[in-house]
């Protein structure tokens, strides 16, 4: 039997890690570490949810140092047992519960938190109208006494450890690799799964029992809070940076300078994640003939093949004194999506856990069936075996966020495609 609904608290927090093995108390330059937090409370639709975070750090305010992040569940349900025996029965009950969650920062298996709860030497009175063998069930309930006189519940909070002022909920802290940086750098939500398993177990001689588990409540609160080193930011106005899209396979960077001096370098740079970058090329300054000219200066970046999504670009200034100063990010999003397919038909569309792919003519060959976002991000993806029909099924292993997808469906011999558009609600 599965917890209908689950309590839940996420308290992400940042601390400091080591950067390069050493642990630093100050940014490079002699400035201070900074933080800032974002948080969000909000109750869980159901009990195998999915939350959406806007809690992201964003790459224009510096370079994150360190992330520690802390977990606490708490989750409260109704227990109940029924005797359905015509005579006073002495049960041990047992609560079992486990709490499932995955997301960023947790690591390939998430976190599992078991509780196992002992409720001993319980006495549940004489059913009133004791319940009927049968073959499907073993037997029939005929439900509680009027008085409820053979109903035993509680309601337990869970999981939890206990102490003198109460019940509290378990906390999971996990360390944030580094490499894990990129997942809470940009823009877009955090995403996390949960998933709950619970059940109850009677044992009593001669007993035979009902049982249900109802569930009470759900509210989750996520915040993070993120230690960085901020850059040095060019004043706006004195000099503006952008890039834009061309075309598919190209990005231009514009940047305009009102008072141009000699002896600057700028180097335009480049990042995939928002977080870790890399410089293309450098151009030295221009200097006018007339001093309030305002000097303009272009960079042409070609997109590499094969790679649709985001990219971030910031300008690097360095001065003859070594000083060094950057512009706020700019974003350019290359979508790289195939067009709609007139021969791959999905339905029902709008779809929901599932979609029918229906071919035009019989598939000879074995496929691979992705779920694709609109910025080109795979996040579904299953082979399927040709079986000699031109329709097969194609199920979500979980719930996606509402919105538009492309079905692609490549033939792993031939390696031909076909791409349909979806909408899933």
């Amino acid at each position: 039997m599965r917890l209908q609904i689950l309590r839940i608290s996420f308290f992400v927090v940042y601390a400091l890690l080591n950067w390069n093995k050493v642990s630093f108390s100050q940014c490079p330059g002699g400035k201070p570490l900074q933080t800032v937090t974002y948080s969000n409370t909000g109750n869980l639709g159901s009990l195998t949810d999915s939350i959406y975070f806007a809690g992201k750090f964003d790459p224009a305010l510096g370079t994150i140092v360190s992330a520690e992040m802390s977990i606490s569940t708490l989750g409260y349900a109704l227990l109940e047992v029924i005797n359905d025996v015509g005579a006073p029965i002495t049960y041990k009950i047992t609560y079992f519960r486990t709490d499932y969650i995955n997301g960023p920062g947790l690591g390939a298996g998430g976190i599992m938190l078991d509780t196992f709860i002992v409720y001993p030497g319980i006495t549940i009175g004489a059913s009133d109208s004791p319940a009927v063998a049968t073959s499907t069930p073993p037997w029939a309930s005929n439900g509680p006494n009027k008085d409820n006189s053979n109903v035993w519940g509680t309601i337990q909070a869970s999981p939890v450890f206990s102490d003198t002022t109460g019940d509290h909920p378990r906390e999971f802290h996990q360390t944030i690799d580094s490499a894990d940086f990129p997942l809470f750098t940009g823009s877009g939500p955090l995403i996390y799964y949960y998933d709950v398993v619970a059940s109850l177990l009677a044992q009593g001689v001669g007993g035979r029992y009902t049982q249900r588990i109802v569930t009470l409540n759900t509210q989750y609160t996520i915040s993070t809070t993120y230690t960085y080193c901020p850059m040095n930011i060019l004043p706006q106005g004195k000099l503006t940076f952008s890039a834009k899209k061309v075309d598919d396979h190209n990005i231009r960077l514009n940047w305009v300078k009102e008072t141009e001096v000699d002896g600057i370098t700028y180097t335009p740079e480049v990042s995939r994640d928002g977080y870790s970058f890399s410089p293309l090329e450098n151009v030295e300054s221009k200097v006018p003939e007339t001093p309030s000219t305002v000097v303009k200066y272009e960079y042409g970046y070609a997109v590499p093949k094969s790679s649709p999504g985001k990219f971030y670009f910031r300008l690097r200034q360095a001065d003859a004194s070594g000083q060094i100063l950057y512009s706020a990010i700019s974003t350019v999003n290359m979508i790289s999506i195939p067009v709609e397919s007139e021969t791959l038909t999905l339905f029902p569309n709008p779809a929901g856990e599932q979609v029918n792919l229906r071919f035009p003519a019989i598939q000879k060959h074995d496929l691979l069936a992705e779920l694709l976002t609109t910025t080109g991000q795979i996040v579904e993806r299953k082979q399927i075996s040709a079986n000699g029909s031109e329709q097969y099924l194609f199920n979500f292993t979980r719930r996606h966020q509402p919105g538009i997808y492309f079905i692609r469906v490549t033939d792993n011999v031939s390696k031909t495609r076909l791409t349909g558009r979806l909408v899933i609600r």
